[in-house]
C-alpha cells in the first residue's frame, strides 16, 4: 500500500483525542494487547498529553521556521495510547501543525498498520511515535522523524544499558521529559523544518 493510501486512512487529532478519552473512560488502551499496566499508562498519558497541549508555548524560532514552508505537507503519525513518548511529543507537533497551517497531520495506530510501521523501524524495534512527511501533491516521502528527540534517545540508550527495572526506566525517562519542557523537541523541529523547506526548493 502506498503512503497516500495510509494517509487517507488516518484520523484527525480531534478524532484521536476523542478516542483517547473514550479509552480512558472504558479503562482500556489501543491495540490488541490489553492489560492493567497498559491501561494505567494510557490514563497517565491522556493527562500528560492534555496538559502539554494546553500549556506549551512554541519557540519563536520554531514558528518562524514553520512560516517558511511554501507548500502544504501531509504527515502520517504512527502512535498508540499507551506510548509515553507519543504523549510527550505529539501534542507539541500538533500545536506546530495548527499554528503553521501547512502541515496536515493524520493519526494511525501502529498495531493496525504494521505493514507501514515495519518500514520505519528504530534499531529493529517498532518504536513510536513515528512521523512520515510527504509532498501533499505527489504523496512522495520527504523525510521521517521519531520516536523521540536525539537527546532523549541518548538517555534511553544509556538507561537500557544499565538494565534497570522497567518501572525505574520509565520514571527516569519521564524525569528527563519533565526537566526538558519540550525544548529539545522544539529545537529539533526547527532543524527538521529547515530541511523540509530545502527539499521543497529542489
Amino acid at each position: 500500500m502506498e503512503l497516500r493510501a495510509f494517509f487517507k486512512k488516518g484520523i484527525s487529532y480531534e478524532a484521536y483525542t476523542a478516542e483517547f478519552a473514550k479509552a480512558v473512560e472504558e479503562k482500556r488502551t489501543s491495540g490488541p494487547l490489553q492489560n492493567e499496566e497498559l491501561t494505567h499508562y494510557t490514563e497517565l498519558n491522556f493527562r500528560r498529553s492534555s496538559r502539554i497541549y494546553k500549556h506549551t508555548v512554541l519557540l519563536p524560532e520554531l514558528l518562524e521556521a514553520a512560516q517558511a514552508i511554501e507548500k502544504p505537507l501531509d504527515v502520517i503519525v504512527l502512535t498508540e495510547f499507551w506510548c509515553g513518548d507519543a504523549a510527550q511529543n505529539i501534542p507539541v507537533i500538533e500545536l506546530l501543525a495548527e499554528q503553521s497551517g501547512k502541515l496536515n497531520l493524520r493519526y494511525l495506530f501502529r498495531d493496525e498498520n504494521l505493514e507501514l510501521m515495519d518500514q520505519y523501524l528504530t534499531k529493529g524495534g517498532r518504536s513510536i511515535p513515528k512521523l512520515i512527511f510527504m509532498h501533499a501533491d505527489s504523496g512522495d516521502e520527504i523525510l521521517n522523524w521519531g520516536p523521540r528527540p536525539a537527546e532523549a534517545q541518548r538517555v534511553v540508550e544509556e538507561l537500557k544499558a544499565k538494565e534497570m527495572p522497567k518501572a525505574e526506566f520509565l520514571e527516569a525517562v519521564q524525569r528527563w521529559y519533565n526537566a526538558d519542557k519540550t525544548i529539545s523537541l522544539q529545537r529539533e523541529l526547527v532543524d527538521l523544518l529547515v530541511r523540509l523547506c530545502e527539499q521543497q526548493a529542489v
